[in-house]
Formats: C-alpha cells, structure tokens, sequence
C-alpha cells in the first residue's frame, strides 16, 4: 500500500510532503512530534490515498518496512504522539503491556530492548536531515540529545554512516 508499484512516484512524494510537514522536532528526545490529526488517544493519523493510518504506523512502514504479524510498535520515547521510525519497536501486546506498566524499567532490560530498536538507512537519515529532523543520536545543529529509552546523551555526526549503531550504544 505505501510503496510503489501500488503507488505512483509521485503520490509517495505527495503523501511524504504531508507527512513532515505535520511534523515538530522535540530536541530533548530527539522525537519527531506528530502536530496533525490526532484520534481519541493521542495517537497522529494521516490519510494515505483512500486508507486512514496511524501516523506512526505510516512512518514505520515507509522508512523500516512491515513488522511481524500479530505484533504491535511500542514507543520506546513513551510518547504515543511521536512518529520517528527508530523510535518505534514492534513487540508483542503482553511484552508492550509489561513495559507501560513497569513504571522504572532495569537498565539491562532496557539495554535488551534498545538492541531490537531499528536503524534508519542512511537514505532515510539523508531525507530527515535534509527536513531539519533529528536523526541518528543528536540534533541536527551538532547538539547532543537523550535518546530514547537508556538516557545516554551522544554527540551528533553529520554523516550518516558515522551514526552510532544501537548495539554500540548498548556497550557503554
């Protein structure tokens, strides 16, 4: 449904052009912040053709791919308005459930679950980056940022390869 040949070129480019432009950098996590249509729990929607999504869905999907069946994408920022792919982790329901609910997770948890969080290509850190987004573990003016869920302040690099990978966040 998002990518070609369903869609045309030009409609991908369309609906991207949408999308970040319903978009507010949050430079303390790194977030991108959802700023359009909201659903009654807080969630960003965007419309994709004919089809009502859930922007972080959207954004997953565009930028990462699909996620296993059955399974869902947790925020690990834990804000339900944010739409930064590697921000999301597809996980189970009960394994979502079990994090909202755990209040103070213990860093080797988070630490296991940082390791599953997705990199972005280097053509989608290209793309944000361009749109003044944050990407990789800092902000685009050089200043570091908190990523995410181990809390660890990282100092940006402006190429994308150069962009810490998780599993070398996790080895500090």
């Amino acid at each position: 449904m998002l990518k070609e040949p369903l869609r045309t070129a030009d409609a991908i480019t369309r609906t991207l052009n949408k999308f970040v432009s319903q978009i507010v950098p949050d430079t303390d996590l790194g977030c991108w912040v959802w700023a359009g249509r909201t659903n009654d729990k807080g969630y960003g929607l965007i419309s994709v053709g004919n089809h009502e999504w859930l922007a972080h869905r959207y954004s997953y999907g565009n930028f990462i791919g699909g996620h296993t069946p059955g399974h869902t994408l947790d925020h690990t920022c834990r804000r339900r308005d944010c739409v930064r792919p590697d921000h999301l982790m597809p996980m189970t329901s009960k394994r979502n459930v079990d994090r909202e609910h755990a209040g103070s997770i213990p860093r080797g948890g988070i630490l296991a679950d940082l390791l599953l969080l997705p990199n972005l290509s280097a053509d989608a850190m290209t793309w944000a980056a361009s749109r003044r987004l944050p990407v990789g573990r800092g902000n685009p003016d050089g200043s570091p940022f908190l990523y995410g869920l181990d809390g660890e302040a990282v100092v940006y690099s402006p190429e994308p390869v150069n962009y810490p990978a998780v599993k070398a966040l996790a080895k500090r």
